[in-house]
């Protein structure tokens, strides 16, 4: 069940199909006949809370016990004020770690949502020249994920000095010779998520861009060595860093160097310090090493990687390589 704004309704019912019955509350006006049009649902409710309670009396007249897939205290404690004559238990963290590890159908939708976002900043790369500004690319990069079914959620093109701006919008900042050129993206596919990222440079990279970006590729690829089951998230993540520090940048920290995706960009597990959790075959997982510092610029590498029984499989393969030549 689906209980949703009425504005939504149909848009939801097209998506879900005729398995999912949609709940509806609030008032919008759509004319035609619903049921002429394969959209025969029960009628709308004044407001969320009172369509909640009628979805789940329509099928648990009982008033037995509800599992809450919620993280966020304040809407658990929404949830359960709304669901009153049910008992409410927390299971955010149990179906999170169920969800960790992904079937091959999810495996199928992965693949596309991260080689559809590869492809997209592969050829926005390839644009790369001075006097192209950050839009511009972001642009090509929204344009190709929305012709493969993505929804773009976030395309963070930053360029010189403002590519150290974390989650930074496009700008119409020309890229100029010299540059690096920060690029991650991540986006929605059939309900399933991307984020990768990539960094380049606009002609020959300056020495210390060239040595910092080779310790942070250092950091990942260790990272992309120790994938496979039973390998520790903690151990990974502790192998990372120390592989940065050594390439040369000494003072390199970070709270963590990747995550689980699926259903939602970032999910359980993270790779942080502390975290023993042992990775299984099936996880599909983020790994990145990015470097930040204000007044010089940010750059990063991030791959997704689907565990498998000996090893893992990088889902984003395009190249890592910093330099970029544009085309002649």
């Amino acid at each position: 069940m689906l209980v949703t704004g009425a504005s939504d309704a149909g848009a939801a019912a097209e998506a879900a199909g005729a398995s999912c019955q949609i709940w509806r509350y609030g008032t919008f006006y759509v004319y035609g006949d619903e049921r002429e049009n394969g959209l025969a649902m029960p009628p709308a409710r004044a407001n969320f809370e009172d369509a909640v309670s009628a979805a789940l009396e329509s099928e648990l007249p009982a008033k037995g016990a509800i599992l809450l897939d919620l993280d966020q205290a304040e809407t658990a404690a929404n949830a359960t004020r709304i669901l009153a004559n049910w008992r409410c238990l927390p299971a955010a963290s149990v179906l999170a770690r169920a969800r960790a590890v992904k079937l091959p159908g999810e495996h199928d939708l992965l693949r596309h949502a991260s080689q559809a976002t590869d492809a997209a900043i592969a050829s926005a790369s390839r644009l790369i020249r001075p006097g192209v500004t950050e839009i511009d690319l972001a642009a090509e990069i929204s344009r190709m994920m929305v012709a493969e079914g993505g929804i773009p959620r976030f395309v963070v093109v930053t360029s010189g000095e403002r590519s150290s701006l974390v989650d930074a919008f496009a700008t119409a900042r020309r890229i100029e010779q010299g540059d690096i050129v920060r690029i991650d993206v991540g986006g929605r596919f059939s309900g399933y998520h991307s984020d990768m990222a990539r960094s380049f440079c606009c002609g020959e990279p300056e020495s210390l861009a060239e040595e910092r970006y080779d310790a942070l590729l250092d950091g990942e690829v260790t990272e992309l060595n120790m994938i496979r089951p039973g390998a520790s998230a903690h151990d990974i993540f502790e192998a990372a860093v120390a592989a940065v520090q050594k390439g040369g940048i000494q003072n390199y920290r970070r709270n963590h160097c990747g995550h689980g995706i699926g259903i939602a960009s970032h999910e359980f597990p993270y790779i942080a310090s502390g975290n023993e959790t042992e990775l299984e075959a099936g996880m599909v997982l983020c790994l990145e090493t990015p470097y930040y510092e204000r007044g010089w610029g940010g750059m990063m590498v991030e791959d997704t990687v689907i565990v498998t029984n000996d090893g893992h499989e990088r889902i984003t393969p395009s190249s890592r390589a910093l330099r970029q030549v544009a085309p002649v």
